[in-house]
């Protein structure tokens, strides 16, 4: 991101009565969401979860599908509802510089399922109008609760902290036990996480060495230096597979069971079904294996199993959050995501309920909007409206 941004209001931060510094950002300052991540942090973080392949497979089918869906406002009418025009909208499609509605998406999904929850901060130019709307780095935002208020205190990339409230950021949260702080799934699942990074360990050691197990070589006398010359000797890739030939009254007893006696591959089905459960996501989205085939009758109820079990909870947590924040939307307004793409039914069923829905006397749809729908172009003769259409049906 080119600039920064000022924060929505510093007189806010001055009521607070916290002993951080009361700094608001400016567009020379960096936002945030530029921050790096601490360094050094144990294998099992939120971060280091990325690096195992089970739960970066699930955290990335989340983000991908939430990003591909347009994220539209909308305002309550009389008659139903009309896409919003003006600045909340081109906010939600251009966020800031270089940021896409899709990726501002996508990363809230992604930190919603590895920290519990993303925060979207409102940064404002000079004249005071929000310009940009960025993502904070869930590990430098600490949320407290302040005479019924939440505050939010950022830690900036010198370690020097602003204090923050709901003018400021919008903090959307996954499961929560305390109504304030989302719980990480990462955290809270740890074990199942280690598991699976222990087992991968544990193949990459076991094929270090071309797989070949430790054993004892037992000889008649004892002889000193020759674990070093076996190693040596017959130890490596270019050994592989090849015949150990040893002179002398030496036999050799290998140690351990195959992985198959250990039932390794089992266990990292298991591993990866587990993961995906902790993740709320069905194991065929990940390639593992949940004890049922995909045939062509399922898919599709497989597919919206995904969508309204796993995907539409965290697409209706960012809904929710973005539409009750004021400075973006007045109470008659809202935003939602267009799902209708991930929930598109095979050609055959849709055909079956469009026929019902243009039904002239029980139906609730035109032709013309069928074809917006299937994204073709209007007809040159347009049929009537269906309160005509009735009409006639009556007349007759």
């Amino acid at each position: 991101m080119a600039s920064g941004l000022r924060w929505l209001t510093r007189k806010t931060a001055r009521t607070y009565g916290d002993d951080a510094e009361e700094r608001a950002l400016t567009r020379q300052s960096l936002p945030p969401s530029m921050l790096a991540t601490s360094a050094g942090a144990p294998a099992i973080t939120p971060q280091g979860a990325l690096s195992i392949a089970d739960a970066y497979a699930c955290v990335r089918a989340l983000a991908d599908a939430a990003a591909s869906l347009p994220l539209i406002a909308y305002w309550r009418t009389g008659q139903g509802r009309e896409r919003l025009n003006g600045r909340t909208p081109d906010l939600l499609a251009h966020p800031a510089p270089a940021t896409t509605q899709s990726g501002l998406v996508g990363q809230m999904v992604a930190h919603l399922n590895l920290y519990g929850n993303a925060y979207v901060g409102k940064f404002r130019s000079a004249a005071g109008q929000i310009d940009q709307l960025a993502l904070l780095h869930p590990e430098r935002v600490i949320p407290e609760l302040k005479a019924g208020r939440p505050i939010y205190t950022v830690t900036g990339p010198k370690g020097e902290r602003s204090v923050h409230g709901t003018d400021d950021i919008i903090h959307i949260k996954g499961l929560s036990t305390d109504g304030l702080v989302g719980l990480s799934p990462v955290k809270q699942c740890r074990a199942a996480l280690g598991l699976s990074s222990a087992l991968t360990t544990h193949a990459s050691k076991f094929f270090e060495n071309d797989a070949r197990p430790g054993g004892i070589l037992a000889l008649p006398r004892t002889s000193d230096g020759l674990d070093r010359q076996w190693a040596d000797k017959f130890g490596g890739a270019e050994n592989a597979h090849r015949v150990a030939v040893v002179t002398g009254e030496v036999t050799f007893t290998p140690l351990g069971m195959p992985h198959n006696d250990a039932q390794f591959l089992e266990q990292r089905k298991l591993s990866a079904t587990e993961i995906a459960r902790v993740f709320r996501v069905p194991p065929w989205i990940v390639g593992a294996e949940d004890g049922s085939s995909m045939t062509y009758s399922n898919t599709e109820q497989q597919g919206l199993h995904f969508v309204t079990y796993s995907l539409r909870p965290w697409l209706v947590a960012i809904e929710q959050a973005l539409s009750a924040d004021r400075d973006l939307f007045a109470p008659n307004q809202y935003a939602e995501f267009l799902i209708d793409a991930l929930l598109r039914a095979q050609s055959s069923t849709r055909a079956e309920v469009y026929t019902r829905a243009l039904d002239p006397i029980t139906g609730w749809m035109t032709r013309e909007e069928v074809r917006r729908l299937e994204n073709l172009e209007p007809e040159p003769n347009p049929a009537p409206p269906r309160a005509e259409q009735k009409e006639t049906l009556r007349a007759a």
